[in-house]
């Protein structure tokens, strides 16, 4: 447990940096209800049935996304753009075009949002 958290918090110092060297440049709207909406409906549409369930609420695996204050738009971003190596979490790089991939960070980012508005933060 102690090393996947160390590895985790290694992973978590890189972000800005990997973000940067994977041209971060989100959207105005990111935070846009209709972006969100889209960004959900398509997350369903691709996602849900795999891994994380309807809405990120249901996990074949234990990854529930719903919750997760760590989800900002950087996270998100740099996860679907790499992956997660030695997991079953793919790269979506080349798998969804520009738009698509800012949608699903809206939608997922603002999972991240609702989990840190809950606790205050």
């Amino acid at each position: 447990m102690r090393r996947w958290l160390v590895t985790a918090l290694v992973g978590l110092a890189w972000l800005p940096s990997i973000a940067q060297a994977q041209d971060f440049k989100p959207p105005s709207n990111l935070r846009s209800p209709d972006m969100i909406a889209e960004g959900r409906a398509f997350f369903n549409l691709r996602c849900a049935g795999r891994c994380h369930g309807v809405d990120g609420q249901e996990a074949f695996d234990g990854s529930i996304l719903v919750g997760k204050a760590y989800l900002d738009p950087i996270f998100v971003f740099v996860t679907l753009i790499t992956g997660r190596p030695g997991s079953a979490m793919p790269s979506w790089k080349d798998r969804l075009s520009d738009d698509e991939l800012w949608r699903v960070i809206a939608f997922l980012s603002s999972l991240g949002d609702q989990a840190r508005a809950s606790a205050g933060k």
